[in-house]
């Protein structure tokens, strides 16, 4: 069986932020039978802003179908004048950022040690 959850965090991580900006936290394992949730609850988010933030430091697997997720709504960020997404998994969370590489989407995908260095870029407009 997985376990996975997902919150928003509603805390100002000691950077201030726009109202456009959601923080979503991921933890667990993100794999095939979380990622229909989190693909919806990351859909909740982009409409509620256009910029969003996936906090990943929780999570201990990531899987393809997580990464696709997460290339969605790139995508349908995109759609939006000024959206953007900025994932944060930290350097100790080796595996996930193995998927990452392994996946070939970093390029598309900005990842950020902290959550505080992901609000600072999407502040900075990077």
């Amino acid at each position: 069986m997985t376990f996975f959850y997902f919150t928003e965090d509603a805390t100002d991580q000691g950077v201030e932020r726009d109202d456009d900006v959601v923080i979503l936290v991921a933890g667990g394992e993100l794999d095939y039978a979380a990622s229909p949730q989190f693909r919806e609850r990351m859909a909740e988010a982009i409409s509620a802003g256009k910029r969003l933030v996936v906090d990943l430091s929780p999570a201990t697997f990531i899987d393809s179908t997580a990464i696709g997720a997460l290339v969605g709504a790139v995508m349908r960020l995109r759609e939006h004048p000024g959206g953007s997404l900025a994932v944060v998994c930290s350097e100790d969370n080796e595996q996930v950022l193995r998927t990452f590489d392994i996946a070939g989407v970093t390029a598309l995908i900005a990842l950020y040690p902290s959550c505080e260095a992901a609000l600072l870029a999407l502040a900075a407009g990077d």
